[in-house]
């Protein structure tokens, strides 16, 4: 059966004990024993600091171990009042949540969110963080870039998460304090798309050409061009653009449909 923190931090606590009395007894049996014999005061002292240096190193185990468990536990605490917040956020708006509503969702208080975050807005930082950290953290490994773009942009439409990347940006036009905080992360989200048309462009160009696509142990592509940043910008405008008209519209279809075609228009197909 596994232990608890608690039983950890209590073992840890009587190993230090005992180690502290070892040493202690080491002192002074070697101060007894040396007027008796010289060698049996050798082997006594030794062996007791070797079980003093083992109680000190299985006592530092347990505290490690604590430690780690308890970093699990604050990070797991993190990650799910960042996702609470997300689906609070995406439902109510910045404006519209609370920091009961967002504690509530993912089960805690609202002096866990506190002690976290600091506060609602520390929430939402971090959660913008995390957010376009997660788009930006790899390539879409897309063979066709307009097949992929489409089939999120069908798959998102109707749905709370579309309204996302609009609280985000809407957040900090409302709030000019958090821009040094959030242009960064809007800048790489352009910089991470304006890659996807690169690299979709090189590829499509190749096959043109006859050529095999880039292989992973190609030098690196060049940087977009200004070319590819304006075609990003326009992709991901125009994405959520038909995503928002297609919630509110009769016919979703007519709109993820529309959107489809530009985007194999903006993208050069």
């Amino acid at each position: 059966m596994a232990r608890t923190a608690h039983e950890d931090d209590s073992i840890g606590a009587a190993t230090r004990a005992l180690a502290d009395a070892t040493a202690t007894l080491t002192r002074l049996l070697g101060k007894q024993v040396s007027a008796a014999s010289v060698e049996l005061n050798d082997v006594v002292a030794g062996s007791l600091r070797e079980a003093a240096r083992g109680l000190a190193e299985a006592s530092d185990s347990v505290d490690r171990a604590g430690a780690g468990r308890r970093r699990d536990k604050v990070d797991q605490t993190r990650a799910d009042l960042l996702a609470a917040a997300g689906r609070v956020f995406a439902a109510r708006g910045y404006e519209g949540a609370s920091v009961g509503d967002i504690a509530a969702e993912a089960g805690y208080t609202k002096g866990a969110l506190y002690a976290h975050f600091g506060s609602k807005s520390g929430l939402f930082l971090e959660f913008a963080r995390a957010t376009l950290a997660e788009e930006t953290c790899g390539g879409l490994q897309a063979d066709d870039l307009a097949v992929t773009l489409e089939a999120s942009m069908r798959a998102t439409v109707g749905e709370p998460v579309t309204l996302v990347a609009l609280e985000i940006i809407a957040y900090g036009i409302r709030h000019p304090e958090s821009r040094p905080d959030l242009a960064p992360l809007l800048s790489a989200s352009w910089d991470f798309m304006a890659e996807q048309v690169r690299d979709d462009r090189i590829r499509r160009e190749r096959r043109a050409a006859g050529l095999p696509d880039p292989a992973p142990t190609d030098d690196p592509p060049t940087p977009p061009t200004q070319h590819d940043r304006d075609t990003a910008l326009g992709v991901v405008a125009m994405s959520n653009l038909a995503v928002m008209f297609g919630t509110l519209a009769h016919d979703r279809d007519d709109a993820a449909d529309t959107g489809a075609r530009l985007l194999r228009r903006l993208l050069g197909y």
